[in-house]
């Protein structure tokens, strides 16, 4: 419940000034680059490449991230230092992405749902196994670009 009023408050700020006028053949496009981009970062976030990692959020006060653990980031500089410590803490990551629902809002913002799997070899040796669902809103913050994230929550099934 939290998740879904969380991303509906943030999709009707963005999609207030985002032009609504998408050709079919547009919409298809950005789906599949938006498909594309969420393989790519899951790709990314298994390198645990923290530099590479920036270039997928929009580095912005406003952005906003729901961690599996039920901690929450505000704003770049803060998301940034979670993901840092995350990935200090991480030997090796294989995120699998599933099940992949992309809906384009508009030119400057698009939804997506997915369902992942995680196995995870900490540094302290520990191993942890896990499934979850992840919802992403991107953006595209000059309607043109690279899709970023502008807010993301990614829960843990017990």
């Amino acid at each position: 419940m939290r998740r879904s009023v969380l991303l509906a408050g943030v999709a009707a700020v963005v999609l207030s000034g985002c032009a609504q006028e998408m050709s079919r053949s547009d919409r298809a496009v950005q789906e599949q680059i938006l498909r594309d981009r969420l393989t790519v970062w899951s790709r990314v976030l298994n390198n645990r490449d923290a530099d590479s990692l920036a270039a997928f959020y929009h580095q912005v006060p406003e952005l906003t991230v729901a961690w599996p653990d039920g901690r929450r980031t505000r704003g770049w500089t803060e998301e940034e230092a979670a993901q840092r410590e995350f990935l200090r803490g991480v030997a090796t990551m294989n995120v699998v992405v599933q099940d992949v629902g992309v809906q384009v809002l508009g030119s400057r913002a698009a939804l997506t749902t997915f369902r992942y799997s995680a196995d995870l070899i900490l540094t302290s040796t520990e191993r942890e196994i896990f499934t979850g669902l992840g919802t992403i809103f991107w953006t595209r913050p000059e309607g043109s670009g690279p899709w970023v994230i502008h807010a993301e929550h990614v829960s843990r099934n017990p």
